[in-house]
C-alpha cells in the first residue's frame, strides 16, 4: 500500500470516527467518548507525521526520502524509534544520576554518621568503664 492510499485509509477513518461521535454522542458512555476522541487525536498525529515526511520528501532536504514507497517511510520510522531510543537512555542516565546524588550519597552519610555515633558511644563507654575503676581504687 503506497503512503498516498495510507493517508487516505486514515483520513477516512479520522472522518468516521468524528461523524459516529457527533450522531451517537448522547447514547455512547463517556468511557467510550474518549476512546473515540483519543483515536481520532492518534489519526490526526500520524496524519501530520504523514504530511510532514512527505514535505521533508519533496523538499530534498534528505536523499533518502526521495525514493517513492515504503522503504523510506519505514526508514524514517526506524529513525524515529532509535532517537526515541537515545532519549530514553539520556532519560535514563539522568535518573541514574539524580539517584547517584539523592539516594547513595545520602545513604553513604548516614552510614558514615552511623559509624561514627557507633565509635563515640563505643569511646564514651570505654572512659566510663575507666573512670569507675579508678573512682573504684580511690575507695
Amino acid at each position: 500500500m503506497t503512503i498516498a492510499k495510507l493517508q487516505r485509509t486514515f483520513e477516512e477513518r479520522r472522518i468516521n470516527l468524528i461523524d459516529t461521535l457527533q450522531k451517537n454522542k448522547e447514547s455512547l458512555e463517556i468511557s467510550k467518548q474518549h476512546q473515540l476522541y483519543g483515536a481520532i487525536k492518534e489519526l490526526e498525529t500520524v496524519l501530520k507525521t504523514i504530511d510532514y515526511y512527505r514535505e521533508e520528501q519533496l523538499s530534498g532536504e534528505d536523499f533518502e526520502l526521495k525514493r517513492e514507497g515504503p522503504p523510506a517511510f519505514s526508514t524514517r520510522i526506524g529513525l524515529a524509534f532509535r532517537a526515541m531510543g537515545e532519549r530514553t537512555k539520556g532519560a535514563v542516565s539522568r535518573v541514574g544520576a539524580v539517584f547517584n546524588e539523592t539516594v547513595v550519597k545520602g545513604t553513604k552519610n548516614a552510614v558514615k554518621t552511623t559509624k561514627h555515633r557507633i565509635r563515640f558511644v563505643k569511646e564514651v563507654a570505654a572512659e566510663v568503664k575507666a573512670r569507675s575503676k579508678t573512682h573504684e581504687k580511690e575507695e
